[in-house]
């Protein structure tokens, strides 16, 4: 699970007055091992609790709206587009990749819905993902391309 909290904050209009209003958005991306109803449920009970709590629980008030909600989905580990994938991250990065599951918001999962089978995360190293500074190695790059052309040919039998 992945969790981005505060990625938009809202409230106040100025330094010294205290909100009436406050948002905000919070990012969770959920594998297909947890319940997204169980997060639901676990979101509610700390806002109850913080609201509980509160010296000011006579106005303090709190509510969930949910924006998107996709589904996280997996593929069986077995799967010979899985194993392809495997042994071509072993052979070009001496790693052994997890099969556990991928996240939503990527197309993933509307493939694999429709019984298309479908990884993914194989892409080049890099980091600050979605960030102003967001970067990827230049090497990692013909790596990427080696792989792609590795789970190709293992998983087409080509060669």
């Amino acid at each position: 699970m992945t969790v981005t909290p505060g990625t938009i904050l809202n409230g106040g209009g100025f330094v010294s007055v205290v909100p009436s209003n406050a948002s905000a958005m919070v990012d969770i991306r959920l594998m297909p091992s947890t319940s997204a109803d169980e997060i639901l449920k676990t979101i509610d009970n700390l806002i109850q609790n913080i609201i509980q709590n509160s010296t000011t629980s006579n106005w303090l008030s709190a509510s969930v709206t949910i924006v998107t909600k996709l589904p996280a989905v997996s593929i069986d580990s077995t799967h010979p587009l899985v194993v392809s994938c495997v042994n071509a991250i072993q052979k070009i990065y001496n790693l052994t990749p997890t099969t556990n599951g991928c996240g939503p918001a990527n197309e993933g999962y509307m493939l694999i819905e429709n019984g298309i089978p479908t990884i993914c995360g194989f892409g080049p190293i890099g980091g600050n993902v979605h960030g102003v500074d967001e970067w990827i190695s230049l090497t990692s790059m013909s790596q990427t391309v080696d792989t792609y052309c590795d789970i190709v040919r293992n998983y087409c039998g080509l060669f």
